[in-house]
C-alpha cells in the first residue's frame, strides 16, 4: 500500500509540473482567438491532394503581436528550455567521430537539418549512438525555427509518455485529449530519444498513434533515436524508414541520417581502434632501447621494421609473437594507426571479446547481430586479432575462429594476429591443426618474433647469470 500511495503522489507531482508547452492556458491574460483558440496558427482548409494540405500558417490574431511578444510566446510553446544554447553556430562542423566516413555523414546531416529548419517539410530521422550529436542537431533545428517565427515543439519521448500518463488524472490541469492533440498536431514536432522509453504495450500504442497521424498528414517531424530502426517496433519502423520518405527535399521531403554508422563491433564496444591508449601506440612511440639482451634488441628491431613495412604495404598475414604483451600490442596498434592515417578503419578486437559477443548473440531470437559480427570480422578490409590463446579446448571456439579466418585466407585479406605462444606449440596443440595450417602457410603468412620468447629467456637467463659471475671473478 505504501508503494501505491507513493506512486499516486509521484503522479500528482508530475501532473503539477507539466511544462509550459502542455498548458493550453499559457496566455490567460489575452483573449482567446475564436479562429485558432489560442494556438496562434491554423491549418489551411484545402483538399487532401492540395500541396498545402496540412500546412500550418499564422492566424490573423498574430498580426497584432509585437516581435518580442511573439518570440516569448514561441519560446514558451517550444519546451526547448535550457537547450536554447544548442544552435547550428556552436555545432561541431563534422561531428565528434574521428572516422572520415562518419564525419561526411554528419556534415550531410547538418546541411539537411539547416534546410529543414529554414523550410520545415517532411521528416528527418537521426540515428546514432549516445554522444553522436543527435540532440544538438534536433535542438538547433528547433531554435532556428523559433528564430524564423515557426512554432516548433521539442519533446523527449520518455518525458512525453510520463506526462500523458499523468494527464489521465481527474485533477490534471490539462486533459489527456488536449495534451495528445497538441503534440499530435504541432506545426513542427521534434521527438528526442525515441527508443529509450519503457516499451510497454501502452507506450508503443501511444507512440504509434502519434507517429502514424503525423505520417498520414505529412506533418514536419524530427525524430532522434540511438537504436537501429530494425530494433524498433515494426509499426514504428515502417513509418520512420518508409522508402517513399527517403529522398531529402523531394516530395515528400524526408530522410534517415546515420550520424555514426552502426557497425556491429563498435556497437558492442569491441573495436579498440578508438581507445586513447591504443591511439598513443605508434611507431614513433615504440621504445627500441628497451631490450634485455643483444639478441632481444636484434629481434625487437627486426620486428619493428617488419611491422612498419606491413603497415605501409599490407599483404597477407602477420603473426606477432613474444613474451612481452605490451610490445606485441604496441606494434599491432602501430600498424592499425598507420592504416588509419591512410584513410582506412581497421577492425581491432580482443579475441576473447569477439568470442564472448558471439556467445551472447547466438541464442537471441533474432540472430542478425550474431551474423553481422561474424561477417564484419570475416570480410572487413583489415583485421587485427589480439591475444590468440592456444589451449582453448572448446570445439566451438576453434570452429568459430576457423570459420572467421579461413575465408580471410582464401580472399588474402590483410590480417594481424598476436599471441604469446610459438607457432610450434600451436601446431602441436590438439584440435588446432586447421588453424595452424593457416597461420604457418609461408605463401601468405609471416611469423614475427617481438623480442625473446619466454622459452628463449628461460634458456638464456642461466647463461647470463654465469657470464655475470665470470665477469666479476676476472
Amino acid at each position: 500500500m505504501r508503494k501505491l500511495r507513493d506512486l499516486i503522489e509521484q503522479r500528482g507531482e508530475l501532473a503539477s509540473q507539466l511544462p509550459s508547452f502542455l498548458s493550453l492556458e499559457a496566455d490567460l491574460d489575452q483573449d482567446v482567438c475564436n479562429e485558432c483558440h489560442g494556438a496562434n496558427f491554423v491549418r489551411l482548409d484545402v483538399p487532401r491532394e492540395h500541396p498545402d494540405f496540412g500546412k500550418a500558417v499564422q492566424c490573423r490574431c498574430v498580426d497584432t503581436e509585437s516581435h518580442q511578444e511573439r518570440t516569448d510566446r514561441l519560446q514558451r510553446y517550444s519546451n526547448i528550455g535550457p537547450l536554447t544554447r544548442l544552435t547550428f553556430d556552436n555545432l561541431i562542423a563534422r561531428g565528434r567521430s574521428s572516422d572520415p566516413r562518419d564525419q561526411a555523414h554528419f556534415q550531410r546531416c547538418v546541411e539537411d537539418a539547416q534546410a529543414f529548419a529554414k523550410d520545415p517539410q517532411g521528416w528527418l530521422v537521426l540515428v546514432g549512438a549516445s554522444g553522436s550529436g543527435k540532440t544538438h542537431i534536433a535542438a538547433a533545428i528547433t531554435n532556428r525555427c523559433l528564430e524564423l517565427g515557426t512554432p516548433a515543439l521539442f519533446v523527449v519521448v520518455p518525458d512525453l509518455l510520463d506526462h500523458l500518463r499523468a494527464a489521465y488524472r481527474p485533477d490534471a490541469e490539462v486533459s489527456y485529449d488536449q495534451l495528445f492533440e497538441q503534440v499530435r498536431t504541432a506545426p513542427v514536432l521534434v521527438l528526442d530519444d525515441l527508443g529509450t522509453h519503457s516499451a510497454t504495450p501502452w507506450a508503443e500504442e501511444k507512440l504509434y498513434q502519434l507517429i502514424n497521424h503525423r505520417y498520414n498528414a505529412r506533418l514536419p517531424t524530427v525524430v532522434t533515436t540511438n537504436k537501429p530502426l530494425r530494433k524498433l517496433d515494426d509499426r514504428l519502423r515502417t513509418r520512420l524508414g518508409d522508402p517513399s520518405l527517403s529522398q531529402p527535399h523531394a516530395d515528400p521531403i524526408s530522410t534517415v541520417h546515420l550520424l555514426e554508422e552502426r557497425r556491429p563491433l563498435e556497437d558492442l564496444g569491441m573495436n579498440m581502434i578508438g581507445l586513447p591508449m591504443i591511439q598513443e601506440m605508434t611507431f614513433e612511440s615504440f621504445d627500441l632501447t628497451d631490450f634485455r639482451s643483444p639478441r632481444d634488441q636484434t629481434q625487437r628491431e627486426q620486428a619493428y621494421r617488419a611491422a612498419l613495412d606491413f603497415a605501409d604495404n599490407p599483404d597477407g598475414w602477420m603473426v606477432l609473437l613474444g613474451g612481452r604483451a605490451r610490445d606485441r600490442t604496441h606494434l599491432a596498434a602501430a600498424i592499425a594507426n598507420r592504416r588509419r592515417m591512410s584513410g582506412e578503419l581497421p577492425v581491432y578486437v580482443q579475441i576473447s571479446d569477439f568470442l564472448d559477443s558471439l556467445r551472447r548473440t547466438i541464442n537471441d531470437d533474432d540472430q542478425r547481430d550474431f551474423d553481422r559480427i561474424k561477417r564484419t570480422a570475416r570480410d572487413c578490409p583489415f583485421l587485427i586479432l589480439e591475444d590468440l590463446e592456444v589451449g582453448m579446448r572448446s570445439d566451438w571456439v576453434r570452429d568459430q575462429l576457423f570459420q572467421t579466418l579461413n575465408p580471410r585466407c582464401l580472399a588474402r585479406l590483410p590480417t594481424v594476429i598476436t599471441t604469446p605462444h610459438t607457432l610450434t606449440k600451436l601446431v602441436t596443440d590438439p584440435g588446432w591443426e586447421r588453424l595452424a595450417r593457416l597461420l604457418t602457410d609461408p605463401r601468405f603468412s609471416s611469423e614475427i618474433v617481438v623480442g625473446e620468447t619466454p622459452q628463449e629467456e628461460e634458456v638464456a637467463q642461466p647463461k647470463r647469470r654465469a657470464a655475470k659471475r665470470s665477469g666479476r671473478g676476472t
